[in-house]
This record gives structure tokens, sequence and C-alpha cells, in this order.
């Protein structure tokens, strides 16, 4: 037990300094917070493992034994999930071409991109550059935002030289699944059974996929890279979404 409760005293210390830097990084502050429970939950792992002796004989053996397959069923589940995510986030040598390609928005800090959404539009050029599909840019605008991230998006492709005839707006989403749907009304619009892709955040690319196969037949996904350091977060955040869209 003593490896284990050094082990949780650890992942204690390093889930609140990551906390830290996520509120610094000001990455994905709506759950940034999950950092802390996991570092109080680890502290109480810790004193129950350096204390195992003492919590043997006062807790029940049914109670000890429901907790630990509780954590076990819950792992693998995880573990499950995120296999999927990871398989989806990475990237192939090539992609097949399809009628439209569909940008996820991210957050617009004004009217200048995110990392995250920069990171997207990149991956999202390097792909439409390549073929002739059109292009719907889905995004609405959120409370500190002075444009709509299609907006933005739309400027910053045709500053990359993007021929605006091809882009699309579709401005009025605020989630994942607004963006999919609405994309969806736009295409079915002019075209039925479109073959599409998906462009967004390699950590984000399952979610939207099993949401937009609710919509199209053929779907494909394009990662955008994340920065190294807060792809723990975002892989860690994608799984409860995942679970989220699955159970409701």
């Amino acid at each position: 037990m003593g490896i284990l409760a050094a082990f949780s005293l650890l992942l204690g210390c390093f889930s609140i300094l990551y906390f830290l830097y996520l509120t610094a990084y000001n990455a994905g502050a709506g759950f940034s917070f999950f950092w802390i429970l996991v570092c109080v939950i680890c502290f109480i792992l810790h004193f129950i493992f350096k204390n195992y002796d003492t919590v043997k004989l006062n807790v029940p053996k049914v109670i000890r034994v429901a907790v630990f397959l509780f954590i076990i069923i819950l792992l693998v589940v995880f573990l499950i999930f995120e296999s999927f995510i990871v398989r989806d986030s990475m990237r192939k040598e090539s992609y097949e071409e399809t009628d439209y390609a569909i940008v996820l928005g991210a957050a617009v800090r004004g009217t200048t991109v995110s990392l995250t959404l920069s990171n997207r539009l990149e991956a999202a050029y390097e792909y439409i550059k390549g073929n002739n599909c059109k292009v719907i840019l889905s995004g609405g605008q959120g409370p500190s935002e002075d444009i709509t991230e299609a907006e933005a998006m739309k400027r910053y492709l045709i500053d990359k030289g993007i021929d605006e005839d091809r882009l699309i707006k579709e401005d009025q989403s605020s989630s994942t699944q607004e963006n999919l749907k609405y994309s969806f009304d736009i295409i079915n619009n002019e075209k039925d059974n479109a073959s599409i892709t998906i462009i967004t955040s390699n950590y984000h690319v399952y979610r939207a996929k099993k949401i937009a196969e609710k919509y199209f037949n053929d779907v494909q996904g394009v990662p955008a890279k994340t920065l190294l350091p807060i792809i723990p977060h975002y892989y860690v955040r994608e799984f409860f979404a995942v679970i989220k869209d699955t159970v409701f």
C-alpha cells in the first residue's frame, strides 16, 4: 500500500499544479475545476492507503468491494472511450475528397481567432486547397466575441487565398450538436446524400463524427493539432462529453 499511497499523493500534487497551469493558460475554464476534484480524491486515497489497516477494520468488506468494483468499471469505460477518441485523433497520410468540408468553430478573442481555432483553420486550409469541396464555417457568437466565429473563419481563409465563393457561413450554432445540425440543414437544401469532411481539433474528431453520423451517411474527420501541455485536459474533458452525448 505504500506505493499506492505515494502514487496518489504525487497525482494529487500534479493535479493541483495542472489546474493552476490551465487557469493561467485560460484553457477550458469551465472544466478545469475537474482537476481540483481529482486532487481531493487523490488525497483521500492517499489517506486510505496510508492507513489501510485501520480502514480495513472499520469499513465493512461489502463496501470496500463495491467501491473497488466501481473504480475498476469506471477505469475500463474510460479506457474504452479514450481509445476511440485517440484513434480518431490520429492524422492520416491522405483523405478522400468529399462534397463538403465543415470547419467547427472555437473561441474568437474580439475579432482574432484563438490558437485552437487557428489550428483548425490551418488543418482546413491544407485539406480544402487540394480539392474543390464547398466549405461550411460553423460557429455563432459568444459573449467575448465581437464577430461570429463563422465570420472570423471566413476572413482567415480568404486571407489565405481561398475563394470566397466556396465559403458558406453557419453563424447561429453554440454547441457541437448545433454545429452539425445547422450545417446539415444548409447542405441538405443544396444536395442530397452529400459526403462530408469534419475539420476540428484532434481530441474532438470522434465525438463530432458520431454526431454527424446522425445526419450524414458518408463522414470523415480531419484532426487539427492541439498544444501538447493541454492535451490531457481536453482528452479527459472529451470523455465526459462523449458520455453525456451517449446517455442523453
